[in-house]
C-alpha cells in the first residue's frame, strides 16, 4: 500500500509473496541474463555484456528462427573505447 495506495493490490502482492521462498525475492544474477566478455585488443582490455535474444510464437516458424546479439561495454572504459575515433594502424 506504500508505494501504490491501493490496499487490494497490496493484500495481492502480499498472497504472491506467500507462493515462494520466505522473505524478500532474491534479484536475478547477472551473469543469469547475460554473458560477460573479455578481449584484448589493440592493448586495451574492453568487458563487454553479451545477450541474445530470441523471438518465438507458437504457430510461425519463421519468427522462431530470429536471434538478435548484442555487445554493451561494460564498464567506462570500455564505452570510451568504443566512442573514440579509430586511427589506422
Amino acid at each position: 500500500m506504500a508505494r501504490s495506495g491501493d490496499a487490494e493490490l497490496s493484500a495481492l502482492y502480499e498472497e504472491v509473496l506467500s507462493y515462494g521462498l520466505a522473505g524478500h525475492p532474491r534479484p536475478p544474477d547477472p551473469a543469469e541474463i547475460a554473458l560477460p566478455v573479455r578481449i584484448g585488443h589493440r592493448g586495451a582490455e574492453l568487458r563487454l555484456v553479451d545477450t541474445i535474444t530470441t523471438f518465438g510464437a507458437a504457430f510461425d516458424l519463421t519468427l522462431e528462427e530470429i536471434a538478435v546479439e548484442a555487445c554493451f561495454p561494460a564498464d567506462d572504459d570500455s564505452a570510451r573505447f568504443f566512442r573514440t575515433p579509430s586511427v589506422p594502424a
